[in-house]
């Protein structure tokens, strides 16, 4: 509750703040710190998400974190950024590496970019994971989770690896193609999502994560197209009284993404398949592909106010979209499987580095929730709806 508080004071000091605490710079601008807060509140009808905020309010959603780059030269930067989050029991309070690393641009002329970068690297992965650990660069307090997924977010986020990226502009547009090869983080969030509980054992990286991005832009910059593509094995690193220790999994997402900007508002869309399969010694293995796609626009109503609104679905096997073949497979409620979203919000910038956002959230599904902060599936309920209130500032 202290944590709160001390976050709720920081907003309100913040709310005075001129614009020139946008950033802190020493060195002649070689070293620059920046951070951020954002407290969330939660309430839902019938499941729990980032925290107990079924029928009741959940303050457990708050991001704190700190970033500094230095570059000692044009061609070499390095950058790290540690993040504080709690979103309920998928987050408890821990103090997480968000990103660290080096970045070294080889070659670089006015139109053309080529660098490598080493160490904890952003994940190239849709429009939004690169930039989705501040709350004022998501288009949502969260993102559209048919994408991505809360409640394995240090599996989308980074990968410890090398990561290589080209940059191209001319006049037909520019290209932008980023690819990573490393480890996958898995937090317990991640290994929850696999296996449903929290066991005593721990999910790793299997072999080397690959991800790829390319990014086209035209030349007037308001139309954006992606794809992404990824490889990503993990392995269960069982304890020694487990019925079960032995369990892969195997991922193969690939994305195609669109954005299109005018000078109030704003059109998204993006839509993924997913090849999973989890492979186990002593139960049921499971094969099958993961559709996930939303819709979304944004207009400016007012320099400062802006509308958003959203649909979002996801289906655990796009071929049982009911999820009715799963349910009779496991014994878990058809509804586990899939999830749609409708959502209306709204963001009020206060000044530069005061926000304010609220949204409501209508659910058919919970295929999206996690088992850590709904640990009795027979309790949980298919139509549901959420609202979320947040309040964020930076520096």
């Amino acid at each position: 509750m202290l944590r709160i508080y001390a976050t709720w004071i920081v907003f309100l000091f913040s709310s005075t703040c001129s614009t020139a605490l946008l950033a802190v710079e020493f060195n002649d601008g070689k070293v620059q710190i920046h951070g951020f807060a954002s407290q969330g509140i939660v309430s839902s009808t019938d499941n729990k998400f980032y925290g107990d905020s079924d029928n009741s309010i959940s303050f457990n959603f708050r991001e704190i974190g700190i970033n500094a780059s230095y570059r000692p030269r044009p061609d070499l930067q390095f950058s790290a950024q540690v993040i504080q989050l709690d979103a309920g029991n998928v987050n408890e309070n821990g103090l997480l590496l968000d990103y660290a690393l080096v970045d070294y641009t080889v070659y670089s002329n006015e139109a053309t970019q080529f660098g490598v970068r080493l160490g904890r690297v952003k994940n190239p992965f849709g429009l939004y994971t690169t930039t989705r650990d501040v709350a004022f660069t998501r288009p949502s307090i969260i993102l559209p989770q048919s994408i991505y997924f809360d409640k394995a977010r240090s599996l989308a986020l980074s990968s410890d690896g090398a990561g290589i990226y080209f940059n191209r502009e001319g006049s037909l547009g520019a290209i932008n193609v980023d690819m990573v090869v490393g480890k996958a983080n898995v937090d317990r969030g991640s290994e929850a999502t696999f296996i449903r509980k929290d066991e005593p054992g721990e999910m790793e990286s299997d072999k080397a994560s690959r991800l790829m991005r390319i990014i086209y832009t035209t030349p007037d910059d308001r139309l954006r197209l992606a794809f992404t593509a990824a490889n990503i094995d993990l392995k269960y690193q069982e304890a020694s009284h487990e019925v079960d220790p032995h369990l892969f999994v195997h991922l193969d997402p690939k994305i195609i993404s669109a954005q299109y900007s005018h000078e109030k508002w704003e059109l998204t869309a993006e839509y993924s398949q997913m090849k999973s399969s989890i492979t186990r010694n002593f139960a049921q293995n499971f094969s099958n592909v993961i559709e996930g796609y939303y819709v979304q626009g944004s207009y400016q109503l007012t320099p400062s106010l802006q509308a958003v609104a959203r649909y979002d679905a996801s289906f655990n096997n796009k071929s049982d979209r009911d999820g009715k073949k799963l349910s009779a497979a496991t014994g878990l409620p058809a509804h586990m499987f899939f999830a749609k979203d409708w959502m209306l919000g709204l963001r009020y910038d206060v000044t530069p580095t005061f926000m304010l956002r609220g949204e409501w959230h209508h659910l058919d599904g919970t295929g999206w929730l996690s088992s850590l902060d709904n640990t009795n599936p027979r309790e949980m309920e298919r139509k549901w709806d959420m609202l979320m209130l947040m309040g964020s500032w930076r520096f």
